[in-house]
Parts: structure tokens; C-alpha cells; sequence
């Protein structure tokens, strides 16, 4: 019974789609995104990290400026501890 609760539970969490902030207006002109891994707990960041520059890339081309990255933050996923993440910090800056 333990052991089905186990995996049920991980299969649970490995079948929950990235949770994504969207971009979110900071201070001074700066914006955030965040997002985990679809993968869950046993996912990989990186592709994360694309998807958030790919979303911040989009959201700065809407207004004829390109991506100018402060600060990036990514976090490895630790098995029944947290999901894989990543999260950006960025303004648009003109061409």
C-alpha cells in the first residue's frame, strides 16, 4: 500500500504542466519570470531557462527592444525535495 502511494504521488507530480509566472513588471523598468519543470521533481532546468527566454524575448520584440538580462537564477531538481526552476530577471532595452 506504501509503495503504491509512493508512485502514484511521483506520478502525480511528474504529470503536472510547468507553472509559470508570466512576465511581471518589478521596479524600474525590470521585469521577472519564473517557471518550473514540467518534469517535476526529477526534471532538468534547462529547458526551462529556453522557455523564459524565448517568453522575455517575445514580450520586449512586442515593443521593438531586444532582452537585456540582470540576473538569471537556476535550480536543479532535487528528487522529493523541489522541481527544477529557473527564474529571470530582465529589462528591454532599444536595438
Amino acid at each position: 500500500m506504501k509503495n503504491n502511494f509512493i508512485v502514484l504521488s511521483s506520478l502525480a507530480i511528474i504529470i503536472t504542466g510547468c507553472a509559470s509566472t508570466g512576465v511581471v513588471p518589478a521596479d524600474k523598468g525590470t521585469y521577472i519570470i519564473s517557471k518550473q519543470s514540467a518534469a517535476g521533481i526529477f526534471g532538468t532546468p534547462g529547458g526551462v531557462k529556453a522557455d523564459i527566454y524565448t517568453e522575455a524575448n517575445d514580450f520586449c520584440k512586442s515593443t521593438n527592444k531586444t532582452v537585456e538580462t540582470i540576473k538569471i537564477e537556476v535550480k536543479d531538481a532535487v528528487p522529493f525535495v523541489r522541481t527544477g526552476s529557473a527564474s529571470l530577471e530582465f529589462k528591454c532595452v532599444s536595438q
